[in-house]
């Protein structure tokens, strides 16, 4: 994988937000962990990549490291694309908790929207892919629509349209799916949904582009 550097080169700002106690997207964080190893991050063990940030005085807290490494390992094996454990912690951590990869639990679907935008975006960065969507098995798509099923969702949001197949078999028929839809409930659900997502793409995009302005390179 070969680094951004070059495109990304504020490498005091790649410090600064791997060390914030605020929430940083995954995308991000690799991203500043490209510009501060210089690229190193993608062959490195885990083990010197953090022997390196703590050097750097950038060594990122318990739940800012595990989205890191999520974001890493999601770049160099996609097992998400098949694996519903794999996706499902990818989903956990890129939301701001602590992965734990043997409880299973049902997610909420704006953090599914944001696990499937989290990782077009690492994917548009780093290997030029706009939309993985098609490339999902069955078992991650089943979970996702049995998340949304759990949630109460009659309808799914666009980013989950992957899955449409599998939440309309998991859906009860009988229900009438029009009125449904149409209430005010699922109306303010989706707009929970649409709110948190875009909030989280404008975060994620604010962000990136403080680490193309130009400055705060190592001498």
């Amino acid at each position: 994988m070969e680094t951004l550097r070059g495109e990304y080169p504020n490498h005091t700002r790649a410090k600064e937000l791997l060390k914030s106690q605020g929430f940083t997207p995954a995308s991000v964080l690799v991203v500043a962990c490209d510009v501060v190893t210089n690229g190193g991050c993608f062959t490195w063990e885990f083990e010197s990549i953090f022997d390196t940030l703590e050097e750097e005085d950038c060594l990122p807290d318990d739940k800012s490291r595990d989205r890191l490494l999520a974001g890493l390992a999601s770049l160099n094996n996609p097992m998400f694309l098949w694996d519903a454990g794999a996706f499902m912690t990818l989903a956990q951590t890129f939301n701001g908790e602590l992965a734990i990869p043997e409880i299973w639990e049902p997610l909420s679907p704006g953090s599914l929207c944001l696990c499937l935008q989290e990782i077009n975006a690492l994917y548009k960065l780093y290997k030029g892919a706009n939309n993985l969507a098609p490339l999902y098995n069955e078992e991650p798509k089943i979970f996702m629509a049995g998340c949304c099923k759990e949630s109460g969702l009659a309808q799914l949001p666009t980013d989950l349209s992957l899955c449409s197949e599998q939440f309309e078999r998991l859906h009860d028929v009988k229900q009438d799916l029009a009125e449904e839809v149409s209430n005010t409930v699922q109306d303010k659900k989706a707009e929970e949904i649409a709110y948190y997502i875009q909030a989280q793409g404008k975060l994620r995009s604010k962000l990136l582009s403080e680490l193309k302005e130009k400055g705060g390179t190592p001498g």
